[in-house]
């Protein structure tokens, strides 16, 4: 799964993002946006597939992820995230471009097409829309424990995770993603993603209203829907009734629903074709 892009950096007002570009430097930008805690290496699936003769893929890592600087206090949230996005489109020299966003990813891409709506021109959204439901907050709050903490091995750590059960099914895509997770430390190995850049990054969210970002998306809209629950017997990221009042909203959104959970969705190949046709389309 790892290594399919080439390593970028950007220095954006608030501070360095690194990612990987996947395609052609000149071809139509589509730009990335990662979950909470994951980085740029979390779309090698999906931008392996995406990329194109006349497609590149930006894959980023927000501030605080991955190689991208951890910046001080206070510059985080969707919005200084989504202006980041709009600085690498510029310096990229793309006025416009597609913007694609999973989990948190989602809202902060969200947030880019109501702040800059005439710089995107297709908008896809894997798994985030709304506020998911209460039973579903549990494990990805417990996901984010590990931040921070010391582990003995590499090996350690992947187990750690994989043994929650969320990544049933897809432990051969995660075990090389997670590898490339921790780095060393005085006590063995910690993780790479800055804990304090993603708790200021969920209190912010904790805060804001999804649904009053709605009304700014006219531009064409894809929501990618995890079908299961996030655990079995847990609730949904994307829950039913915000399936169907998002559909009855924003006039220009289409709703795929693939066979897996929030954590896996994005690696699924019904959402790599549905993705694939949607910014194909004319």
């Amino acid at each position: 799964m790892i290594g399919g892009g080439h390593a970028v950096e950007f220095e954006t007002a608030r501070g360095r993002v690194a990612g990987l570009r996947y395609g052609p430097e000149n071809g139509h930008l589509l730009i990335a946006v990662p979950g909470l805690s994951q980085d740029a290496r979390s779309f090698d699936y999906l931008a392996s597939k995406l990329a194109s003769g006349d497609r590149q893929v930006v894959a980023v890592s927000p501030r605080g992820r991955g190689e991208s600087e951890s910046t001080e206090s206070g510059t985080y949230g969707w919005e200084n995230h989504a202006k980041d996005l709009v600085e690498i489109a510029t310096r990229l020299g793309h006025p416009t471009f597609d913007l694609m966003g999973w989990s948190f990813g989602g809202f902060v891409a969200l947030t880019a097409a109501a702040l800059f709506r005439d710089r995107i021109n297709k908008l896809v959204l894997i798994d985030a829309v709304g506020r998911p439901d209460a039973s579903a907050l549990g494990p990805i709050a417990r996901g984010l424990e590990r931040l921070g903490a010391e582990f003995p091995s590499k090996s350690a750590y992947v187990d750690l995770v994989l043994s929650s059960g969320a990544m049933a099914g897809y432990e051969d895509v995660w075990r090389p993603y997670l590898e490339g997770d921790v780095i060393p430390s005085a006590g063995g190995f910690t993780t790479r993603t800055n804990k304090n850049a993603v708790i200021e990054d969920a209190m912010y969210g904790a805060q804001q209203d999804p649904y009053a970002l709605w009304q700014s998306l006219t531009m064409p809209v894809l929501l990618v829907r995890a079908a299961r629950e996030i655990m079995p017997g847990l609730g949904y990221v994307v829950t039913e009734e915000d399936t169907k009042r998002f559909t009855a909203e924003v006039k220009s959104a289409q709703i795929v629903n693939v066979d897996a959970n929030h954590y896996n969705a994005g690696f699924h190949p019904d959402a790599a074709i549905a993705i694939q046709n949607f910014l194909s389309a004319r």
